[in-house]
């Protein structure tokens, strides 16, 4: 049950049933913010990656899946293993495939954060795609065509 549900449930029944007291809600509002804030943690556990180099790693595994579905780079790669590729990728942030296995399970089961995660994945992917429409609009070949 979310912590927010709980709150909101023991706010709309509970504080009625307390016969004004002040005692019985000054006791339960200190309980309530201690629950809160026990629930609101934003600390990724020892052993995870962290939140900034999952986001890092994310956006190279799909850049080099996107260059995996071009035709003429999967021709030239199609002899080796596209997990050698994603392994390099981990070992050039300074990982490896069980961490990132465990992270990924972990920000599965903390969906929020995966959320989060991936919508910053998604931000960088197409500022670099802009980056690269801009770019490829200024080359001088674009330029002699107009």
């Amino acid at each position: 049950m979310k912590t927010g549900f709980r709150v909101g449930f023991l706010l709309v029944y509970v504080i009625p049933l307390l016969n004004n007291s002040k005692l019985m809600r000054t006791i339960f509002f200190i309980i309530m913010i201690f629950i809160a804030s026990c629930g609101f943690q934003d600390k990724t556990p020892e052993g995870i990656i962290p939140k900034e180099k999952m986001i890092d790693i994310l956006v190279d595994v799909h850049l080099t899946d996107g260059l995996f579905t071009n035709n003429n780079t999967r021709i030239q790669y199609a002899k080796q293993d596209s997990i050698n590729y994603y392994d390099r990728i981990l070992e050039n942030h300074g990982y490896t495939r069980k961490d990132f296995d465990t992270s990924v399970y972990y920000y599965s089961h903390n969906i929020n954060e995966y959320n989060k995660i991936y919508i910053e994945v998604l931000n960088k992917l197409s500022e670099r795609e802009t980056r690269v429409k801009g770019e490829m609009q200024e080359t001088p070949d674009s330029l002699e065509k107009r």
